[in-house]
């Protein structure tokens, strides 16, 4: 493969894999991957530099904050940290619902509705608890994870 088929993969210092790409214009100056490496990576970053083959490279960004490597290796999703991402990506997907179940309860209050008042209270409860679903934290790949969170946003979504 040439150089445009090539990535720069390591390990940022916030423990996720940074992806370095190379330019069309910077290789056709003449510079190599190797230059890229040494201008692009930070010296203390080096040890877990490696260039690899684009194919090899995480497609899916999905769970990108999750990303690790090492040397000797391209990108991979972390499981643990990706459960992280998951639940983050939940608690966004519930604030909209948050506020228009607000809203609701604010409604029945007015309206002297404690029966409404008491579902719109096990509604909020079951967004918070979202981010404990058992498709989350049980998930034992990150593809069962991925399908573990939609469906959990999708459930919230339906509240």
């Amino acid at each position: 493969m040439t150089d445009k088929d090539k990535r720069i993969v390591y390990l940022a210092e916030d423990g996720v894999a940074a992806v370095v790409a190379p330019s069309p214009k910077y290789l056709a100056k003449g510079n190599t991957m190797d230059d890229l490496l040494i201008k692009s990576v930070p010296e203390n970053c080096r040890d877990s530099a490696d260039i690899v083959d684009v194919d090899t490279v995480e497609s899916d960004r999905t769970f990108r904050n999750a990303w690790v490597t090492e040397k000797g290796k391209s990108t991979e999703v972390d499981l643990a940290k990706a459960k992280d991402v998951a639940k983050d990506k939940v608690r966004e997907a519930r604030t909209p619902k948050f506020q228009e179940l607000d809203i609701a309860y604010q409604r029945a209050d007015e309206a002297g509705d404690a029966d409404a008042k008491e579902a719109v209270v096990v509604k909020k409860q079951t967004a918070r608890d979202a981010t404990a679903d058992t498709k989350i934290t049980n998930a034992d790949s990150v593809a069962n994870l991925k399908t573990g969170m939609n469906e959990v946003i999708t459930e919230v979504e339906g509240l």
